[in-house]
């Protein structure tokens, strides 16, 4: 959805500098238009940017280290079909005072099963601006991280293989400052000060290896559907669509064809590849949550008796691969189910965009606008 609104918002900026460099433009947008046409752009980006943090970042990162309760209820009655038989005493024989017990062990319903109660669970501890808690660090996080990537991308040849490089590297340089962006999500409200949640420097050694692998399988995959895109040639078509009106028939089915295996082969790689390794990496940033921050949901803290905290005497350290296998399915479907309802949030709201966006052209160009599309787009 980013890399479409991407592509639009080119295409779009590079209609405007050709209308602007046009001696003679076929149309002209009235300030007023102009302004109405940024401000519903603008309002798009900031709803998908809060759709994004509050239910894929905030929202996934609590389903991904969330442990379900269970409670266990002894129910205890005497072996009597007589409703009104009485109890017998303590003295009698063990065949007369046998008891029919039965435990019962009731499954508490997740909290972030349901978007509902997750965003008021985190209200009624944190207020009504809880759903963006921690985005001021997390902005702060990816200022630091493109700022690096932007001087070290002039220092670097300029291939591919070399950026997805430096971005693992500064990714797993500014490992400590994304855990501290987890610890506060996944926390109750605290007094403390951000440096004061930056993990201790010994912390280093825990969290760069599993940010390393998870930074490195991102670029391997988006590096892998890039060659599969340049080896079908499809290239050519994103970056010019019209192109298709010049293949027959055939042509053009073999160019969806390979288009819907590049989307499937995304779709795999992020189920199977992706997923895995960022969960992987937020269990183990959250077993590094100190003792005396306490969960905002429930959290096994020894993931099922794997690990033993540093205050009784163990490591406190649990690898990628313990993080990843102690994240039951019933999780994993959960999380499954978040990324698929955001998908479809972003989806819903880019339709309303594309037809606020509409009307709004049509109300400024009128009968032109038909023009204008034949012109401009196709």
């Amino acid at each position: 959805m980013a890399d479409l609104v991407h592509h639009l918002a080119r295409r779009g900026l590079e209609v405007v500098q050709q209308h602007r460099n046009d001696p003679e433009p076929t149309f002209k947008i009235p300030a007023w238009g102009a302004a109405l046409l940024g401000m519903t752009t603008v309002v798009f980006f900031a709803a998908s940017m809060m759709i994004r943090y509050t239910y894929a970042e905030l929202i996934g990162t609590l389903t991904m280290i969330e442990t379900p309760t269970a409670t266990a209820i002894v129910r205890t009655s005497p072996d009597s079909s007589d409703p009104d038989a009485p109890h017998p005493k303590a003295s009698e024989s063990e065949k007369e005072t046998l008891l029919e017990q039965e435990l019962l062990i009731v499954k508490t319903q997740p909290i972030t099963a349901k978007f509902r109660t997750t965003i008021a669970h985190l209200r009624a501890h944190g207020g009504f601006f809880s759903r963006f808690r921690g985005a001021h660090l997390l902005a702060l996080y990816y200022m630091i991280y493109y700022l690096l990537c932007s001087a070290w991308f002039e220092l670097v040849p300029q291939t591919l293989g070399f950026r997805a490089a430096v971005t693992v590297g500064i990714s797993t340089l500014l490992c400590r400052l994304n855990a501290t962006w987890t610890h506060v999500v996944i926390s109750e409200p605290s007094d403390k000060r951000m440096f004061q949640r930056i993990p201790a420097r010994s912390s280093f050694g825990k969290l760069a290896g599993p940010t390393f692998l998870n930074a490195l399988a991102k670029q391997m995959v988006g590096l892998g559907l890039l060659e599969l895109i340049t080896l079908f040639g499809l290239q050519q078509y994103a970056s010019d669509p019209s192109r298709l009106n010049e293949l027959n028939d055939a042509q053009r089915l073999t160019v969806w064809a390979h288009s819907f295996l590049v989307l499937i082969s995304g779709v795999l790689a992020a189920v199977f590849i992706i997923i895995p390794s960022h969960v992987a990496l937020k269990r183990v940033q959250a077993s590094l949550l100190p003792e005396e921050d306490e969960s905002i949901v429930p959290f096994d803290r020894t993931f099922n008796g794997k690990v033993v905290p540093e205050i009784l005497g163990g490591s406190g350290r649990v690898g990628m691969r313990e993080a990843w296998k102690s994240f039951d399915w019933n999780g994993r479907i959960r999380l499954v189910k978040v990324y698929t309802k955001v998908l479809a949030m972003q989806m819903a709201l880019f339709m309303v965009f594309v037809i606020a966006v509409t009307g709004e052209l049509r109300i400024i160009l009128g009968d032109r606008l038909d023009k204008v599309i034949m012109q401009q787009v196709l």
